[in-house]
């Protein structure tokens, strides 16, 4: 099981914990499994994908490097539906 850190387009950041990320066209599924005896396993985090900006595995991440953050300038024709 692996801790995926999903950071969104607002700048939200979400933690979950799951053994699998996949992409199903317009969606990330972070999927659990389920009990031996079910093949199927369990969705426990959707996420929009074009909301998402970046994911990552906690356990995979070496360090964070500082930086000067940009803030996200909307403008008119911008696809973000704020």
């Amino acid at each position: 099981m692996l801790a995926f850190i999903v950071t969104l387009r607002s700048g939200r950041r979400y933690t979950v914990q799951a053994e699998e990320l996949r992409c199903t066209g317009c969606h990330l599924e972070l999927v659990v499994a389920e009990p031996p005896a079910s093949p199927n396993p369990r969705v426990v985090g959707l996420f929009d994908q074009n909301e998402v900006v970046a994911v990552v595995a906690r356990e995979h991440l070496v360090s964070e490097e500082p930086s000067d953050v940009v803030p996200h300038a909307v403008s008119r024709v911008d696809p973000i539906p704020f």
